[in-house]
């Protein structure tokens, strides 16, 4: 389940932020910062609003800090304790 969390991360950061890599060029550890993610308040919450769609949940405001989109492992993490059954 992990990895398909990952993979849907990966296509949402495409989607949303990276437009200009395919969800396979993304490592699960690669620094999203360096990638430009979180550079642009507004991008970084359409970004976590598309994940709240994608995963059927929502992450509160307060939750959402630079430690949290660091790397696509850092947020399936986060998404797997909030969806656990």
């Amino acid at each position: 389940m992990t990895e398909e969390i990952k993979e849907r991360i990966k296509k949402v950061l495409v989607r949303k932020l990276l437009q200009g890599l395919n969800p396979e060029d993304i490592q699960d550890d690669t620094s999203l910062i360096e990638l430009g993610v979180g550079a642009d308040s507004v991008a970084t919450l359409e970004f976590v609003v598309a994940l709240e769609e994608e995963f059927q949940l929502s992450i509160d405001e307060d939750e959402i800090n630079p430690e949290l989109l660091a790397t696509v492992s850092n947020i399936s993490d986060y998404i797997s304790r909030r969806i656990k059954p």
